[in-house]
């Protein structure tokens, strides 16, 4: 069975590393015409060919996203428990996580063009969980609060998912805006902005939820609510950045363009708060490290 996860994990980067490059050929086929007249306006038009590229770089997502929770639903069933104990479990749940996040959304907001980005981004993070043990031990004591594992850990894996969309958003609104709007494989700046703002809406109660649970789990495991413990600081700083974007969005003056960068410097923080907090320093979190 471990063997049939691993095969799955791999298909599941093949598919989102084909999904990549299915989405760069589509961009670099596609090209925009802008029309300059007296009213101004622009038209838009791409081969045939970076059409179906399109939508193959949409298809590898969704095979990957079947492979990578196939995967997770089997770990799971395997273990008997919520299958993110560790990296290279919370790694994939992350991956899967983020690309379900991605194609809900993308069947709700104008983000389609997004998917080969959604999938460098998936593959990293399969990356990750393939550089780590994948080996199903039991639970260490800390660990062993079945239902706080499951919530607690499950809603930072869905808050990470939603700012892993915002800062797509972001990245490529920061893109568009350099360019003046005029990279045709991406949405305008303007709709990337509403988009990422609309995301970090929803990531930022959901990041704030699994912070207050894990409070809860820390006083149960270690009888402290808080304990200036690496992972909780930057987990805490991380939760600030996002309250700084909320502050600044709705501003209309010079603030107004730290929006997409804060959402970056978010994500960042997200990244090492789920990676580094807890490999480059010792703490109670620490027990998540190979």
């Amino acid at each position: 069975m471990t063997t049939a996860i691993s095969l799955l994990l791999i298909l599941g980067l093949a598919a989102l590393l084909a999904s990549a490059a299915s989405g760069l050929g589509a961009a670099l086929l596609g090209r925009r015409l802008v029309a300059v007249g007296a009213a101004g306006g622009s038209e838009v038009s791409a081969p045939p060919g970076s059409a179906v590229l399109a939508r193959l770089s949409q298809a590898g997502v969704v095979a990957a996203f079947g492979a990578l929770g196939l995967a997770l639903v089997t770990r799971a069933f395997l273990a008997g428990r919520a299958p993110w104990s560790n990296l290279h479990e919370f790694s994939l749940a992350f991956a899967v996580a983020l690309l379900g996040t991605y194609l809900v959304l993308a069947r709700r907001e104008p983000i389609a063009a997004l998917a080969p980005l959604a999938a460098l981004l998936g593959a990293g993070i399969v990356g990750v969980a393939l550089s780590f043990d994948s080996s199903i031990d039991p639970l260490v004591p800390a660990l062993q609060q079945p239902l706080l594992l499951t919530i607690h850990v499950g809603s930072a894996a869905l808050a990470y998912a939603l700012s892993g969309v915002a800062f797509l958003a972001a990245a490529a609104e920061l893109g568009q805006r350099a360019a003046g709007d005029r990279i045709g494989a991406l949405p305008a700046a303007a709709t990337l902005r509403a988009v990422g703002h609309r995301v970090v809406l929803l990531a930022f109660p959901v990041l704030t939820v699994a912070i207050v649970l894990g409070s809860v789990w820390a006083n149960l495991a270690w009888r402290t609510y808080w304990s200036n413990d690496p992972k909780e600081l930057a987990a805490a700083a991380t939760w600030a950045v996002f309250g700084a974007y909320l502050h600044v969005a709705g501003r209309r003056d010079r603030w107004e363009r730290l929006g997409p960068w804060l959402i970056v410097l978010g994500f960042f923080g997200v990244l090492f708060t789920y990676i580094g907090a807890g490999l480059f320093f010792i703490g109670e979190h620490s027990y998540a490290a190979p």
